[in-house]
């Protein structure tokens, strides 16, 4: 049987829903879309959707990304502001 050898993970941004580099207002509106509009919404890396780290893509996740763009008050989880791995395991992936 084949090993993987130095198999990583890929980078990604925590907030960056729709994957454009940058976290802003269409990353709550992906999310919203996902969640309300279509389940089938494409969201490229689930884990950056993921904005408060808590394994779940749910309603508190576009709060957070608002709560940090607007009021500054909220804190989206690493890895953010700057691309990385995650820091703690859950079964969302980047495809």
């Amino acid at each position: 049987i084949p090993q993987c050898a130095n198999v990583t993970a890929p980078l990604f941004l925590r907030g960056d829903a729709n994957d454009d580099g940058q976290v802003d207002i269409s990353d709550v509106q992906r999310i919203l879309e996902k969640l309300f509009l279509n389940a089938n919404a494409s969201i490229p890396c689930p884990k950056a959707a993921d904005a408060n780290d808590d394994g779940r893509i749910n309603i508190t996740d576009p709060i957070v990304v608002l709560g940090q763009l607007f009021i500054g008050n909220a804190k989206i989880a690493q890895p953010y502001p700057q691309r990385g791995n995650d820091p703690t395991p859950d079964t969302l992936g980047c495809y």
